[in-house]
């Protein structure tokens, strides 16, 4: 008797089949990933990719069984691959230690699978990983974890919901004037670190994000006033980045210049800790305690819990800002527009952010931070439960057996609940796409293109607006990537550049919207695939995919019965609303800053733990 008799046995000849052939895409291998992975290999399937940017590190052995004390620093695609085969050695998997969006994963990339399976920790991956599924027209697994709580849903283009078809909860949000002038706790010091700081030197300003700041009232006007004029002066010392001058002048305006304004303000200080400016001058006196001791990202022991001292915050943070300045600089040299992000997982953000923070708590008496705490707080990290990723893990390839038997009706969103005794396990109905989302209800192209040679002239003028020569006819129309504007009728300085210059090549995702008041097209999402040469010498360019007009989504497909869109929860859990999270859609995964009086709290959704957040609840 073979070793896979018993699959077999349970699964019927004819999806035991299917499962030995299939292809399936596992994307993160953290908490989710390695039970998933697991209970893959030990399900039948036998071609499996797997896809993780991350290292190993301590803090990941008490839940992500594949891995041991050994294989901390290590890639965990890698660890992850061969500790899965020690369970069943005649799988094939392949790992890639790297980002799910780089340019090696395009949409050609994605067609290659019967199905994928995400365990991801972000939410820009997980809206990417949407959109490439969306475009490859691959059935996506979408799953997370916090705490005892769980979710598993089934993404398929055109027949239900996609990641981004609901609006998602509030993020938790703080009062601006408490962010940027009377901090009185560590998260507000990381926030100011995080969400002002960083984007005001490397990101869009919040002015440029339309910042609910501008928004005032008479009792903070004069300081909403004051918090403008420090973002002006932010501006003017940007221009000096990567000068040896920068990282003296910045330090000079947010934690000397701009501290002792607040100062001036008496009445503010009645009843509060007055704060203490910080010199550059005398923490340069300060004896340095040498690079061998200031930690920075390695986490593979427990020196990261270490708070830093104020010498070393001071050395971090002119080390981590030339780095990111650097970068930036050159990344502004091939896209002029070019920002920097935080990603909790960029070592240089981190360390910013983690500097920057602990002098400014520093200066306001609060207590300071070890880089590992503020990476759980920047990141908004929840502890996992073991047990909860292992259900889960079980669940997505319950579903994935239904997906592959062509059996999308069977499929449910099925909820994890430990405190709900003795139903675990609810479910309900998968729900139709929503006719506004701006990302499934878009048309979706594969655009098979030289983008070394090819220009955005030749994408807009032949391939959107020219219909005499098989183009689209968008007529007038705005392309976008990502957050940065290429062209509209307005701005045409791009045109002659070529794609590879603007940065777009394999896996980028372009968003073009017709400007035309007539126009039936909706918005269309082209998929950027890179070809050097093509069939015909006379062809230039091949598309993939077909014009989306005003429609309902189709839903004729295997017999498919979705439940009504509006009928967002499972009435039983209504009662939950007040008391849970369990129900609530997912929170973004960063903080935003309001100009109110108190701090406003907003329930996390089922997105957030330290391995695995979900995009759903």
């Amino acid at each position: 008797m073979s070793r896979n008799s018993h699959i077999e046995n349970i699964l019927g000849p004819s999806l035991y089949e299917i499962v030995l052939t299939s292809r399936v895409l596992v994307v993160g291998a953290g908490g989710i990933g390695c039970e998933l992975l697991k209970n893959l290999v030990l399900s039948g399937f036998r071609l499996i990719e797997l896809v993780d940017l991350d290292t190993i590190d301590l803090s990941n052995l008490n839940r992500q069984f594949l891995f041991q004390k050994q294989h901390i620093k290590k890639s965990k695609a890698h660890v992850a691959k061969e500790s899965a085969l020690k369970f069943n050695p005649n799988v094939e998997i392949i790992s890639h230690h790297a980002n799910i969006k780089d340019p090696q994963f395009n949409v050609d990339w994605f067609k290659r699978f019967n199905i994928v399976m995400n365990a991801l920790d972000n939410l820009e991956a997980r809206r990417y990983v949407n959109s490439m599924c969306l475009a490859a027209n691959v059935p996506l697994v979408e799953s997370g974890t916090e705490g005892y709580l769980g979710q598993v849903t089934v993404i398929k283009k055109d027949m239900t919901e996609c990641y981004d078809c609901q609006p998602k909860p509030m993020r938790k949000t703080y009062a601006v004037c408490t962010i940027r002038s009377t901090p009185i706790s560590p998260i507000h010091c990381i926030v100011w670190a995080k969400s002002y700081l960083f984007s005001q030197l490397f990101g869009i300003s919040e002015e440029e994000e339309d910042s609910p700041i501008q928004e005032s009232n008479s009792e903070n006007a004069e300081e909403i006033e004051n918090l403008r004029e420090e973002t002006e002066a932010l501006k003017q010392i940007r221009l000096a980045m990567g000068t040896s001058e920068y990282p003296r002048k910045v330090f000079q305006k947010v934690f000397t210049e701009d501290i002792q304004r607040l100062l001036m303000m008496e009445d503010m200080w009645k009843t509060r800790q007055r704060p203490v400016p910080l010199k550059y001058e005398d923490l340069e006196q300060i004896p340095c305690e040498g690079e061998d001791e200031i930690e920075t990202n390695d986490s593979n022991t427990l020196k990261n819990q270490r708070t830093w001292s104020l010498r070393e915050n001071f050395d971090v943070f002119i080390r981590s800002l030339k780095s990111l300045s650097a970068r930036l600089l050159e990344e502004q040299k091939i896209k002029p527009d070019a920002l920097l992000s935080f990603d909790k997982d960029d070592s240089d953000a981190l360390n910013f952010v983690t500097a920057t923070s602990n002098l400014r708590a520093r200066i306001f008496g609060i207590e300071e931070k070890s880089i590992f705490q503020v990476k759980a707080m920047a990141g908004n990290i929840i502890p996992a439960i073991a047990t909860t990723n292992a259900v889960i893990a079980g669940i997505i390839v319950i579903q994935s057996f239904n997906i592959l038997k062509g059996r999308l009706d069977e499929c449910k969103t099925i909820y994890l609940d430990g405190v709900r005794r003795p139903n675990l396990l609810p479910s309900e109905s998968l729900k139709t796409p929503n006719l506004n989302c701006a990302v499934c209800r878009n048309s979706h192209f594969i655009l098979k293109i030289n983008t070394k040679v090819a220009t955005l002239r030749d994408f807009v003028e032949k391939i959107l607006c020219n219909h005499n020569i098989g183009g689209l006819d968008y007529g007038d129309v705005t392309v976008e990537e990502g957050a940065s504007l290429l062209y509209d009728v307005e701005y045409d300085d791009n045109l002659d550049v070529t794609f590879e210059q603007l940065k777009i090549t394999d896996g980028k995702l372009i968003r073009v919207t017709s400007e035309e008041d007539q126009s039936n097209h909706e918005p269309a999402i082209f998929a950027i695939s890179h070809r050097e040469s093509f069939n015909s010498p006379n062809d230039w360019y091949e598309i993939e995919g077909e014009v989306l007009g005003i429609s309902s989504p189709n839903t004729k497909d295997q017999d498919f019965k979705p439940a009504p869109t509006l009928k967002r929860k499972l009435e039983a859990y209504a009662e939950l609303e007040e008391t849970s999270s369990a129900l609530k859609r997912v929170q973004l995964d960063s903080e935003i800053i309001v100009p109110d009086d108190e701090i406003i709290m907003t329930e996390y959704g089922l997105d957030e733990q330290s391995d695995d957040k979900s995009g759903f609840s």
